[in-house]
């Protein structure tokens, strides 16, 4: 995530600096999607997606130099989840499988640094895959399957702030936006952290972190929201 990479503050020196944080983000998951019959929407609290998860990996990675910054942080899970029909008796059970793969890339400039705060602008994108596969099972009428997929990428703007509240601890604040109709119709996330300082070069940070997605994706309405606690450390050289 990139946040968890927010320099510390009056800790920029002349020349490239870099920074490496692999991040484990659990986050419980809803997604919503279209259909002739209605709109199927599973929630997933976050122990149902852990229990559900097939394969997920992700990290960030910071450069440096000055007040300029170049980011990139990279997600990636796939995960099925199953539930009850919303659609009353037409079908008895709804099945959706989610593939979700975003790239996210930013480019910042720090407009303010007091003694103890931190504040970085932020412009990018966000590169995003989605596949989706919603089974509906039979009920009074045969059972149907869609396939939906579409890479898209969304512009972003975005902020970050950090506050030293000791020489060791500190927290840390992320938000950006994007889409405006340009790929997603809407995307946004928030982050929030607190994190301890063990040294100049190691960190590590823990925390809350909201995805949310929506878009339309082979003519049909998908939402997607992913949210939930993030922990992770961060290699600065």
């Amino acid at each position: 995530m990139t946040a968890l990479l927010s320099v510390p503050v009056a800790a920029q020196d002349a020349g490239w600096s870099f920074a490496l944080s692999p991040y484990a983000w659990t986050p419980g998951l809803t997604s919503s999607a279209e259909t002739a019959w209605g709109t199927v929407e599973v929630d997933k609290s976050i122990g149902d997606v852990l229990s559900d998860l097939d394969i997920a990996f992700m990290g960030a990675f910071e450069a440096r130099n000055g007040r300029w910054s170049l980011i990139a942080d990279l997600f990636y899970a796939d995960l099925s989840q199953s539930r009850s029909t919303p659609l009353g008796i037409l079908f008895s059970r709804a099945e959706i499988e989610t593939e979700a793969k975003l790239l996210s890339g930013y480019a910042g400039y720090r407009v303010f640094e007091s003694g103890q705060v931190a504040v970085d602008l932020m412009a990018g994108f966000r590169v995003n895959s989605v596949n989706l596969d919603l089974s509906l099972a039979p009920g009074l009428l045969t059972g149907q399957r869609f396939g939906m997929s579409e890479t898209w990428v969304d512009p972003l703007i975005g902020g970050r702030a950090r506050f030293d509240i000791t020489d060791r601890w500190f927290a840390t604040f992320f938000a950006d936006i994007g889409g405006f109709r340009t790929g997603s119709d809407l995307t946004w996330q928030i982050f929030g952290s607190f994190g301890y300082q063990f040294n100049e070069r190691w960190s590590v940070q823990g925390g809350w972190r909201y995805v949310a997605i929506e878009k339309t994706i082979d003519g049909r309405d998908v939402e997607i929201d992913l949210n939930g606690p993030l922990l992770g450390f961060t290699v600065r050289f």
